[in-house]
Parts: C-alpha cells; structure tokens; sequence
C-alpha cells in the first residue's frame, strides 16, 4: 500500500511540476524561434558566437527560474513556495538558482523590475515589427497595457508583494525606483517623439509622470481590491481612456 501511495504522489508531483512549467517551456520555444528568425547578423568570430551563446542560455535560465516561481506562488501562496522546490519544477540545479538569484525574496525585490522590463521590451518591439506605422497614442497606448499584462501574468500576490517590497525600500530614502525601471525610458521617448501629436500643452515630463501614475494606480487599486478586477481587460480601458484624452489612437 505505501509503495502504492508513494507512487501516486510521485505521479502529482511530475504533474504538478509539468503542469507549471508546461507555459513556460511552450513560450520559450516560441520566442526562441521568433528570435531565430529575426537575427540579421552573425558573430563575426567563433568566440563571440560562443559567448553570445552563453549569455542567452543565461537569461533564458534566469526567466525559467522566474517564471516557474511565479507559476508555484500563484498556485501555493509565497509563503509555501521554497527555493528547492522551484529548482526542482525548473529542472535547474539549486547552484544555478543562487548564479541569478540571491534568495526567493530577490525574485520579488529585484527580478520584477527585470523580468517587467524584459517582457515588455520584447513584446513592445513585436508590436512595432507588426504595426509600423502606428500612431503615436496608439504605441503608447500598447506599452501602458504591457505593464499590466506582466503584473496579471506574474500573478496577484507576486506583484503585491513587489508593491509592498520595493515601497518600503523607499522609505529610507533615496528611492532607486525610476534608476530601476529602465524600460519606462522607451515609454518617455515615445511621449516625447509624438508631442506634436499631442493634445495637452503639458511638458513630456509631465505627460509622462501622470501615465505612468495612471499605470500604477490601476496596479494598486488591482491589489486593494484583492484582484476584484480583470487586469488587461478593465485596465485596456481606463488606459485608453487616459491615452485617448492625450494622443489620438487613429490614423489621421
């Protein structure tokens, strides 16, 4: 009988783990050959190659690692989610885990800044492939609604808890929030090249400061009301309502 017992829960175990890393697996072969695709060049020496090789086996290992550990936590609450049980649903060995990650608290406190980052920057970019000649609301409009689909694909309690981390962090003082957030950049670049566009007498600066607060504000009522809201799909439409009041989201 414990034989039999310890069998069934090997076999939840196994589909526990395929089960969270089924998405991630299906995505990175996708994106691996759309990456594929898309390279222009080559490395012009077998060395670079080989480094370049290096360091894409590296960051697709550090989003394994993230997006297994945001799989588990949606699944079993942060707080019974441990470092060797996210190695073991990744398939990574714990030595590889402490290479990208200091501590499961990092994942929160720093990695949601890259990983944010690194979701919408290659989402973003497939939007521009596919959509050349956009407006500029509408481009804006699509960056804005890439920060809320990351915050619905990590999960609710992963962002509260990055809410919750990285405020504090701010108390002391000074804040690294905006150094951190590199990918707002493209966002303030983008306001900026398509102020003629706009229908404000507002500064870019300004522009950019009240969406970004429109942004976040749609995240932190999301985590206030316990998730009581679709993200994308409410959030689509508060943001192009405070888009569309900026830019025009049609073609001329």
């Amino acid at each position: 009988m414990m034989e039999k017992q310890d069998s069934r829960n090997a076999g939840t175990e196994e589909e526990r783990c395929s089960k969270v890393t089924a998405g991630t697996e299906e995505r990175q072969d996708h994106e691996d050959r759309a990456g594929t695709e898309k390279k222009q060049v080559r490395k012009k020496t077998a060395g670079a190659e080989e480094k370049q090789s290096r360091k894409e086996k590296a960051a697709a290992t550090k989003e394994k690692i993230f997006t297994t550990a945001a799989g588990l936590i949606k699944w079993k609450g942060y707080a019974n989610v441990t470092v060797s049980e996210i190695c073991e649903c990744a398939g990574i060995a714990k030595g590889s885990f402490y290479i990208h990650y200091r501590s499961k608290e990092d994942i929160i406190r720093e990695s949601y800044y890259s990983d944010l980052g690194e979701y919408i920057e290659r989402r973003y970019a497939a939007f521009l492939d596919e959509h050349p000649e956009s407006t500029g609301g509408q481009r804006i409009l699509r960056f804005l609604q890439l920060e809320l689909e990351f915050a619905e694909y990590a999960g609710y309690e992963l962002t509260c808890l990055a809410y919750s981390l990285n405020l504090a962090a701010c108390v002391p003082g000074p804040s690294e929030h905006q150094q951190k957030r590199l990918f707002s950049r493209t966002l303030y670049q983008e306001i900026a090249a398509h102020m003629d566009e706009a229908k404000t007498d507002l500064p870019a600066a300004d522009v950019f400061t009240y969406l970004e607060s429109v942004v976040r504000g749609i995240m932190a009522t999301w985590c206030f009301s316990n998730h009581g809201f679709h993200m994308e799909d409410a959030g689509a439409e508060y943001l192009t309502l405070a888009v569309g009041g900026l830019f025009p989201l049609e073609q001329a």
